[in-house]
Order: structure tokens, then C-alpha cells, then sequence
């Protein structure tokens, strides 16, 4: 297995850990157990993609649609390179295409925290309302415009990924202003996560200084490759600052009939 398929298949072990894995050959879709946002509802290909799927895709969108869930596509486009123009057929459209970028322990370059940001590491045994607070922060922060509350499940679900991972949250004058994560890792791989920073305080290099704690925080638990995904050059172009390089591409994919104007919540 090539490192972008190690990649390809960490996120297949990832989703299958937080979200319902619902199998249908030659695509797994997985659905988040509460959220309908359609960020955490979405199908990967199990492998590349040959002949006639027509009838796996009608099967697949009466899966999400039972749900409540909109049809949607994550995956590495070089390891299925003739979906996407299926999916077109069929009447999907490309929501987004994202550059895979990784940081390994001989690439870092650590970053350090700017003056007046306060940065704390989320644990399992964090307080809930920590956590509440983390949640929060990283929904309002990607989507000013969404009413939110963090929910009791939303809570819970963050503790059980923080037995593995980590979450690192930034306050300037006691206020949240940052926030980032690290998922579960597997076979040495992990993802940094939801990388966002309120408005108010972008432009400061918080998001940069959050991103290389993160990083700080995986290579100590052991993870030796840690990946994200970023739409914006001027997001990658951070990420470079701390160490991450470019490697492949990722197609984000939706069904035609879901509104424009949104981009997925990628870490950049």
C-alpha cells in the first residue's frame, strides 16, 4: 500500500469509527448518529471505479435519503479517477476540490504562540464544559450565520474522540478565539481537524501557532504522519509554515439538487 492509499484508508478506518459505516459495493457511505450537517454525512469508494454503478448510486441515495441526509462524496481522486465524471452523469456536482497536504516529524518546523494567546490542551477528562466551549467555538467559528448549541451528545461524542486524540482551544483576553484537533490515531496516521478561528481574531497568526501545538500534541502520542485538507492556497501556504507539504487531491462531490454557496468546513 502507497502512502495516499494509507491515507485513503485511514479515512475510511476514521469515518467507520465515529459515524453508522452503512456498506454499499463498490462505495461505503457513513452517516454521523445525529448531526444531518451534511459535512458529517458522506460515501467513500471502497477501491477504483469500473463499469456500470448506476444501480449502487440509486442504492446509495435511498440510503442517505432515508436518513435525512443529503448524498455527498469525500475521497482521494487520483486513487478513483473515474468517478468524478460519473457522479457528474449522474447528477452530482463538484462542491470542492482540496489539496492533501502531511506533516511528518522531519518536516515540522514548530511555530511560536504569539503574545496574548492562551492555548490548553482538551483531554478525555476535560469538564464538559470545556468542551461544551470547544464545540462551540469550532461550529460558530466555520458557520457565523448557523444558530448552534453544542448538545449533550455533541459533547459526549468529543470526549469519547479525545480518549485517543487531542483538541487544543486558544483564548486571547479570556475570550475563544481558536480551535483544533487531532483525530484517533491509526497505524501512525492522524488528521488535523477543524482548524478555525473566529473572525475577529484571523490575521494574527493564531491559527498557525493553534496548528503547530496540534501537531506538537500528535507527535508526542505517537502519530508519525499527520494529514489535513485545505481548499484555500492561503491556508496551505500556512500550513507550510509548520511543516505540512502537498501530496494529492481530494474531490468533494454533491448530489446536483443541494444548494450552492457553502464550502465543506476542510482544515484551512
Amino acid at each position: 500500500m502507497n502512502p495516499i492509499e494509507r491515507l485513503q484508508s485511514y479515512m475510511r478506518r476514521s469515518a467507520a469509527g465515529r459515524y453508522e459505516s452503512i456498506p454499499v459495493p463498490p462505495f461505503t457511505v457513513f452517516i454521523h448518529p445525529f448531526d444531518t450537517l451534511i459535512y458529517f454525512n458522506y460515501a467513500i469508494p471502497d477501491g477504483p471505479i469500473t463499469g456500470d454503478v448506476s444501480e449502487p448510486l440509486r442504492r446509495l441515495r435511498a440510503e442517505f435519503q432515508k436518513r435525512g441526509r443529503v448524498p455527498r462524496f469525500e475521497y482521494v481522486s487520483e486513487l478513483a479517477p473515474a468517478l468524478a465524471d460519473t457522479l457528474l452523469a449522474a447528477g452530482f456536482r463538484q462542491e470542492a476540490e482540496a489539496r492533501l497536504m502531511v506533516c511528518t516529524r522531519e518536516s515540522f518546523t514548530p511555530v511560536a504562540v504569539p503574545e496574548g494567546l492562551s492555548l490548553s490542551v482538551l483531554t478525555s477528562g476535560s469538564s464538559r464544559e470545556e468542551v461544551r466551549t470547544y464545540c462551540d467555538t469550532s461550529r460558530r467559528a466555520f458557520s457565523p450565520e448557523e444558530p448552534y448549541e453544542a448538545s449533550e451528545e455533541d459533547i459526549s461524542k468529543t470526549l469519547e474522540e479525545l480518549r485517543e486524540g487531542r483538541a487544543v482551544m486558544g483564548q486571547v483576553e479570556g475570550q475563544p478565539a481558536v480551535v483544533g484537533m487531532f483525530t484517533p490515531p491509526s497505524e501512525g496516521i492522524a488528521e488535523l481537524a477543524g482548524v478555525a478561528t473566529f473572525e475577529r481574531f484571523r490575521k494574527r497568526g493564531l491559527g498557525t501557532a493553534l496548528t503547530s501545538r496540534v501537531v506538537q500534541e500528535a507527535f508526542a502520542r505517537g502519530v508519525d504522519v499527520l494529514f489535513l485538507s485545505t481548499i484555500t492556497e492561503e491556508a496551505g501556504r500556512i500550513y507550510e509554515r509548520v511543516g505540512f507539504r502537498f501530496v494529492t487531491r481530494m474531490l468533494f462531490m454533491v448530489e446536483g439538487s443541494h444548494p450552492e454557496g457553502a464550502v465543506p468546513p476542510v482544515s484551512g
